[in-house]
């Protein structure tokens, strides 16, 4: 280990100090610039006219009717395309508007007060980054597809526009397109006609109604489709051909339909646009968008086995999460970026209510807690965390929002919001809201409004202390009990500069462990459980309360409704393992379960501490969600797991522990129940914590079927997962080649392509190593996508190659300094995030520290992974030093 931080250090102190280069400032909007423009003028209407071709441009022509109050300039966004003509008024401006830093301006002169016509034809390039209009051509069958992607500034990089939200628009769409392919936009379409050329048709689209260009659309190619109907609402449901037979429309359709009659009837409001596409588009940058009439959805929820549960229940939330933005984001909107989560956190909140009221899910809570709300702490948690409704400077920073915070405590929030007001009156709110602002913008303080209105409850301090102060609380509940009177306090801290003593509303739960005379071993030891509800605030808050037996061990935030990071005073390993194997009641355990892996994170347990745990609970657990979580935090190789931990420690301790694992997780494996959802997380948990020559063999051997595991079928992608990770492991690469070379002829599709080149990436050679370094560190000279691009690099330098990382630092530090504002931002922030230098370490936290200084003019996203992979580093450093007392130095790092 000292060998390694020598090289790193030596390594990098000759550019770390040095100053970035003066940037241009590019061509994102400033909020104070879109308060301006949004007071200069209103009423704008589209009317656009597209020819889409199949080659690597598009063009067309956009008639823009607005109203000015003033004789000022107007700023029209138009990010990297040509004007060929522009007319304002009828007067020809070409010459004196030409596009400079992504947009045009139309001098003040020139504009009249009253209505305004600007016409411009334009030529724009198709993105390959997955913003803008997005070109896709598939390796299957060489067919294109077209989809868009315009949140949050990205309409503009397809026609000139007000690319702002509270600049509503009505949108009229004319397209020209080849004759195969199926065009989608916001509404229905009109007419679809012959073109001038036999090989085109045009299709036309009436005008709209009033909503943001951010979740306007257009999408083309020969999709292949379904149908359905919700009551009046048209239901449709589009896939690429080659994707179709893996697509099972009866379940977008069920759970489309499940939401449509809950959200009808929560918000009171029917749906306020024409009809409902859902379209699955490849190399997507998100999970799904909101696009009005027209949600587009990425290709990961297409799964070429059979769908698990949990797949099946994470496709029901994120249609339900779109749905739900039709209300809250389309219909209405924020002003500004820093009110994005009025969209976001309800309809991350909306869609776990909607599955727990009116689905087959109702596990939705847990896995609300499991996911977001874990997002939610561990971004809370890094000192570039922001308050819920955040300061946005400027559409850059926009991009930075789309976080754990903005999403996940924004909902937990609102959870904890329900919990004092009740779900009545919070629904009466939301009712009130919806209807007063309908096709228009609002803010935080509209919506609070309405919600006090309907509730009484005062909201101006909840809001300052939950909304717009940023931070979690920490607390530590201390007890004494005697003859059943459980004396409790609650000690509340408020870590950060920013942060601040919050009013909560929590449950408590208090578990006894009873002893009885009995033959039966099992008998002898009995769980007894019991709960209240208490609201604490400021530093302290004490009370007494009656409990039927004094408790063996305390459960703080029973039920999750508070937002609160529990601190745990100290506990009984053997206690906590009695309860975890007793208790009948998921949810509690999976708080448990969680809450004991955060005190590994705080410094205040060990991974070992966790494995004893998991290997004594998990053969006996017998719900299937606790069991895919405790298997991902022993074997994760991309965060901190059991397995990640092993490599802290010199090689004899290391191939120990993982050979201890390795048996494990085979054990468990060949002990799941044949074909069932459990038997695939083992495995997968097996898969990826694979090291040693023996797990490599049996990889080997389940590959060409030598070892068959009854049950687990070892389709196409779990047979390119296996081969991916026998060559980051350095297996023979001839007998490697070969079998990708297989491969590839059973499967040239994106994903047998793009699991090809993760192979040749992630092999322990240099050459592979430089090459494909090469192509990250300049993606706009390749012909691959970005969406490429990010898994290749996603599987560059897994944990056991990080010595192959160190002759690449120069070279990413260096490409860091050299991106800018002008740069696709998913890009930027994927590379910066995916290749970052974590390697534990002192000396790099130094290193990132000073780069991060030194280089004030680095793009927004960069930033802030910078300062977030300083805080990963410190507390890397702070979990290290827990487990020093097994460390011992090493020359691996």
């Amino acid at each position: 280990m000292m060998k390694f931080k020598s090289i790193l250090f030596l390594l990098l102190l000759s550019f770390v100090f040095t100053f970035c280069k003066e940037k241009p400032e590019g061509y994102h909007l400033t909020q104070s610039e879109a308060e301006a423009r949004s007071g200069l003028i209103s009423d704008v209407h589209y009317k656009l006219n597209v020819l889409l071709t199949k080659e690597d441009h598009f063009s067309g022509t956009v008639e823009i009717r607005f109203e000015s109050n003033d004789n000022k300039d107007v700023r029209i966004d138009y990010f990297s395309g040509k004007v060929n003509s522009l007319l304002l008024n009828n007067e020809d401006l070409t010459e004196k508007t030409k596009p400079k830093d992504g947009f045009i301006l139309i001098p003040g002169n020139f504009v009249s007060i009253g209505k305004n016509l600007v016409q411009i034809r334009f030529e724009t390039p198709y993105s390959r980054t997955g913003n803008g209009l997005h070109k896709f051509t598939d390796p299957d069958d060489k067919e294109i597809y077209i989809y868009s992607q315009f949140e949050a500034f990205h309409a503009n990089k397809m026609f000139p526009c007000f690319d702002q939200p509270d600049l509503k628009a009505t949108y009229q769409l004319t397209v020209e397109a080849p004759k195969s392919w199926k065009v989608i936009s916001s509404n229905l379409q009109e007419n679809i006609s012959p073109a001038a050329s036999n090989e085109n048709s045009i299709h036309t689209f009436p005008q709209t109604k009033k909503f943001s260009t951010y979740v306007f659309s257009l999408h083309a190619g020969p999709y292949q489709f379904w149908e359905d109907k919700h009551d009046q609402i048209p239901l449709k449901l589009y896939v690429r051909k080659s994707l179709a037979k893996y697509v099972d429309p009866k379940d977008w359709f069920n759970f489309t339909k499940e939401g449509f009659t809950f959200f009808e009837s929560y918000f009171g409001i029917p749906y306020p646009f024409e009809k409902y596409d859902q379209v699955i588009v490849p190399e997507f940058n998100f999970g799904a968008m909101e696009n009005v009439g027209a949600v587009t959805f990425s290709e990961r929820f297409v799964h070429r086995t059979t769908s698990t549960r949990a797949e099946r229940e994470n496709l029901s939330d994120v249609i339900l999460h779109e749905m739900a933005h039709m209300w809250f984001g389309d219909l209405v909107t924020m002003k500004w970026w820093n009110g994005l989560w009025l969209n976001e956190s309800f309809a991350t909140y909306m869609a776990s209510l909607a599955q727990a009221k009116n689905s087959e899910f109702k596990e939705t809570w847990e896995s609300f807690f499991e996911k977001m709300k874990q997002w939610a702490y561990d971004e809370d948690s890094y000192s570039t965390n922001h308050p819920v409704e955040a300061k946005v400077a400027n559409t850059e920073e926009a991009f930075t929002q789309f976080d754990g915070i903005t999403y996940g405590k924004g909902a937990s929030v609102i959870k904890q919001l329900v919990f004092f007001i009740g779900e009545e009156a919070f629904q009466r709110g939301v009712h009130n809201y919806l209807q007063k602002y309908s096709y228009s913008n609002s803010s935080l303080a509209d919506f609070l409004r309405e919600l006090e209105f309907a509730s009484g409850f005062p909201l101006k301090k909840w809001s300052k202390d939950w909304l717009e102060t940023k931070g979690t609380n920490e607390i530590e509940f201390m007890n004494i009990c005697k003859d059943q009177d459980l004396i409790w306090k609650i000690v509340q801290s408020a870590p950060g500069p920013s942060n601040k003593l919050r009013d909560h509303k929590i449950s408590i739960g208090v578990y006894s462990i009873e002893y009885a005379a009995s033959d039966n071993p099992e008998e002898q030891k009995r769980l007894a459980y019991e709960s209240f509800s208490t609201v604490y605030g400021g530093r302290a808050t004490a009370s007494v309360n009656k409990v039927k037996t004094c408790p063996n061990f305390i459960l703080v935030n029973d039920e999750d409704h508070d937002f609160v990071v529990w601190k745990w005073d100290q506990f009984q390993l053997e206690d906590l393992k009695f309860i975890l194997t007793k208790d009948k009641d998921s949810f509690r355990k999976l708080i448990l379960w969680t809450s004991f892996y955060n005190q590994i994170l705080l410094g205040k347990a060990t991974f070992e501490d966790f494995y004893y745990l998991s290997a004594e609970v998990l053969p006996k657990e017998e719900n299937i969600k606790i069991k895919k979580w405790v298997l991902s935090k022993l074997s994760s190789n991309r965060e901190h797991s059991f397995f990640y931990s092993r490599f802290w420690y010199p090689a004899p301790q290391r191939n120990s522990d993982l050979s201890k694992l390795s048996e494990f997780l085979w054990n468990g494996l060949n002990a799941a129940k044949q074909g069932s959802d459990e038997q695939r997380y083992w495995f997968y948990s097996y898969l990826e914590s694979s090291f040693h020559a023996d797990s490599q063999q049996k990889l080997w051997d389940i590959y060409y079927g030598k070892i068959s595991i009854p049950g687990l079928k070892i389709a196409q992608d779990l047979k390119w997962s296996i081969l991916t990770k026998l060559a980051s492991l350095n297996a023979n690469r001839e007998e490697i080649d070969a079998a990708v070379a297989k491969e590839k002829k059973v499967d040239p599709s994106a994903r047998g392509l793009n699991s090809s080149y993760a192979i040749e990436a992630g092999f322990p050679d240099p050459k592979s190593k430089e090459k494909w370094m090469n192509l990250l560190l300049n993606p706009k000279k390749t012909d691959y996508s970005s969406s490429t691009l990010r898994t290749v690099a996603y599987y560059l330098f897994p944990v056991y190659q990080k010595d192959l990382q160190l002759p690449h630092l120069e070279s990413y530090f260096s490409a860091l300094d050299q991106f800018g504002s002008f740069d696709d931002e998913n890009y930027i922030d994927g590379f910066a995030k995916i290749l970052v230098p974590n390697f534990c370490t002192e000396e790099t936290k130094m290193i990132l520290k000073k780069f991060h200084v030194n280089h004030p003019k680095l793009p927004a996203a960069i930033r802030k992974t910078l300062m977030k992979s300083i805080d990963s580093e410190t507390r890397c450093l702070v979990i290290r030093k827990k487990h020093k007392e097994k460390f011992l130095p090493s020359t691996s790092p």
